[in-house]
């Protein structure tokens, strides 16, 4: 009778190619990025009432129950949004578990904030298990505080067009000017959002995130005008790694 492990190690094979008699960690990085998981060993900051899916490789964490260890706060399961870890999404993959849930803190607690570790054990030695940590908050953590293995994004927001014609030689006066702002930024990852950041009289900005994957936008006009009109912008933050970026914003102005 064929074993469960050899059945998972010809699956694997399948997936990569003959030449890995037993799956690593590095192949292991792969199918997890295949499957849209979050990164093996990441600590994440949510605010409570963030909800978000979790997705692993079936055949490198067979086991389809997760652990879940909590601490003031609570990770429960949305079945209403598809079996647990059979749930059915528009990014749903076949051979990849999926995990709706929702992130709170428990009913006793008076503090500020709980933990949630969530993990999943490996069905092969030789790839490590899975655990990530979640902080749940009750406000959004800031985006600017520096702390160690940090990220660095400078950011510089600009309005144009200022004048309704362009000029040849070009005008001084109806150069892009600075715009001064505030900055929704929020995790690509959890959806998890952070304090709004604001722009100085030059239209710049600091940002101080863990590595990951993030977005931000511009915040909108209070007064209810379509313009100006700014992106979203999609970035990854690098441990240690400054990155600069330019928002161009839509003045509407022609």
């Amino acid at each position: 009778m064929v074993t469960t492990v050899t059945v998972l190690l010809l699956a694997f094979s399948s997936l990569y190619g003959a030449t890995s008699a037993t799956p690593t960690n590095s192949d292991a990085k792969k199918r997890l990025a295949y499957c849209g998981s979050i990164p093996n060993g990441t600590s994440l900051t949510v605010v409570e009432t963030t909800r978000l899916v979790i997705k692993l490789p079936k055949d490198l964490y067979s086991n389809i129950k997760l652990t879940v260890k909590s601490h003031g706060a609570i990770a429960a399961s949305l079945m209403n949004l598809g079996p647990y870890g059979h749930a059915f999404t528009r990014d749903a993959k076949p051979d990849c578990w999926s995990y709706f849930f929702e992130f709170d803190r428990t009913p006793n607690n008076k503090t500020q904030s709980g933990t949630v570790d969530i993990g999943s054990k490996s069905a092969f030695k030789t790839v490590s298990n899975y655990l990530i940590h979640f902080k749940v908050v009750v406000n959004p953590p800031s985006a600017t505080k520096q702390l160690s293995g940090n990220g660095t994004v400078l950011g510089n927001v600009i309005l144009g067009p200022v004048c309704p014609v362009e000029r040849i030689p070009p005008d001084p006066a109806c150069a892009p000017r600075p715009y001064k702002t505030s900055i929704h930024v929020w995790n690509a990852t959890t959806g998890s959002s952070y304090q709004d950041v604001p722009t100085d009289a030059s239209g710049s900005f600091k940002l101080s995130l863990m590595p990951g994957n993030y977005s931000f936008a511009v915040v909108s006009p209070a007064n209810g005008f379509a313009y100006p009109r700014c992106t979203q912008v999609d970035f990854s933050v690098i441990a240690n790694k400054t990155r600069k970026i330019t928002v161009n914003c839509d003045t509407g102005i022609r």
